[in-house]
């Protein structure tokens, strides 16, 4: 066996011992060392970052379903902050939900990552426009608007939905002093922040875009209470005047 052939046959094994057999040469006490570093390691990370979700499972179908995940899934990355990542590219891509999952697994785990995605993500934050006057606004490049079909902030050992009950929208955001947020938000405000999401918008566009798409309402109450929500936004630094 080649050189490389044994490295393959030794990663193989650590990843997935029930399938691939150990290497012949190395003796088992050392192999178990490594099995269960490597597992340790990969499962620990995983469950520091799911929190929530992993209150959900007993531990052993919590460390079946880590194994799944060290066994099944090709990380792209190599750098432990990207293992949160990667799960959550496994539940939504490659894992097919068993009997004791729930449905809203891969969303909650989604919302889970967001939080470590978000205050690792490069960026600079608004800054602070409280009470300054602006013209014009963008989306911080440290603010993610995000819609799931579960109320995902929710979710606990206590509240479990068994069927989806959304859209429900999200505005999470890091501030200047680089502590994450999240905002629960409703419909309006979630297309108002979208109008910006690529583009800086000036606010007597957006204030008419908003008055087109509410056109039951007074132009004058949409126009009003547009400006309130644009000035949360900004004195939060969710939005960046330019």
């Amino acid at each position: 066996m080649s050189h490389l052939s044994k490295q393959f046959a030794f990663a193989n094994h650590i990843r997935d011992p029930e399938t691939f057999p150990a290497p012949e040469d190395v003796e088992d006490r050392r192999m178990n060392i490594y099995r269960e570093l490597f597992f340790n390691n990969v499962s620990g990370f995983v469950t520091n970052g799911f929190p929530v979700l992993c209150s959900l499972y007993d531990d052993s179908t919590w460390q079946q379903l880590c194994r799944a995940f060290l066994a099944k899934h090709a990380c792209r990355s190599p750098y432990f902050v990207d293992i949160s990542k990667e799960f959550v590219e496994f539940i939504a891509n490659e894992y097919a939900l068993q009997p004791s999952d729930p449905p809203f697994m891969a969303e909650l785990a989604h919302y889970e990552w967001v939080e470590l995605a978000l205050s690792t993500a490069k960026g600079q934050s608004a800054g602070d426009w409280a009470g300054q006057p602006y013209s014009a606004v963008k989306l911080s490049e440290l603010a993610w608007v995000l819609s799931y079909e579960y109320p995902v902030h929710q979710i606990s050992t206590e509240f479990q939905p068994e069927t989806p009950s959304g859209p429900h929208y999200y505005v999470v955001f890091r501030d200047k002093e680089d502590d994450v947020h999240f905002l629960n938000i409703d419909q309006v405000n979630a297309f108002v922040l979208s109008c910006v999401e690529d583009d800086a918008e000036e606010v007597s566009a957006l204030i008419e875009k908003l008055q087109n798409a509410m056109p039951h309402l007074p132009a004058d109450q949409v126009a009003a209470g547009c400006r309130q929500a644009l000035d949360k936004f900004v004195g939060k630094g969710i939005l960046v005047p330019t």
